[in-house]
Formats: C-alpha cells, structure tokens, sequence
C-alpha cells in the first residue's frame, strides 16, 4: 500500500504574484463574469429586438403592398443598425 504525497506547486512565489495580482484587479473595478455576462445582454438585446421588430414591420408592409421582399430588407437593415446604435451607446456609457 503507498501513501499519497502531497503535491506543491514548483514556483508557489509566482502562484503568490498571480493571486495577489487577481485581487488587486478585483478591487480596482475590474468586471466580475455575472458583470460581464450582463454587460453581453446589454449589448445583444437592443441589437436583436430592433432587427427583429424591423423584419416583422417590413414583413407586414410587404404583405400589405405586395412588393416581395424589399421592405423587409429595408427595415431589418435599418433595425439592426439601430440596435448596434443603441448598443454602442449604451457600451460607451459605461466605465471598465
């Protein structure tokens, strides 16, 4: 029967260095995941709920005027560049 050893780490001053570095990011304002993934909402929203809403209003004035496809380019084009606008807007008002 062998008894298991305890393993170290070979450099634990620069397991130190890296520990000590995290925290001090940490403590300056640096973003935590749950901040980030709410900061990947903040900017995926505003981006898909205007293209979408965009596709939905050209699909209708399509079907109402018969014209195939272009209104729904058209407006699906302009949703999603107003989502980015909105997004973009919303990502420079906030501080790292």
């Amino acid at each position: 029967m062998t008894i298991p050893t305890l393993h170290r780490r070979a450099d634990s001053r620069a397991a130190l260095g890296r520990d000590a570095a995290r925290r001090q990011r940490r403590e300056h304002g640096a973003r935590s995941f749950w901040q980030s993934l709410g900061l990947a909402g903040m900017v995926g929203w505003p981006i898909a709920l205007a293209a979408g809403g965009g596709a939905w209003l050209g699909h209708a004035l399509d079907r109402r005027w018969q014209t195939g496809v272009h209104a729904t380019l058209l407006f699906l084009t302009l949703g999603t560049a107003l989502g980015g606008l909105v997004a973009w807007r919303a990502l420079r008002g906030r501080k790292p």
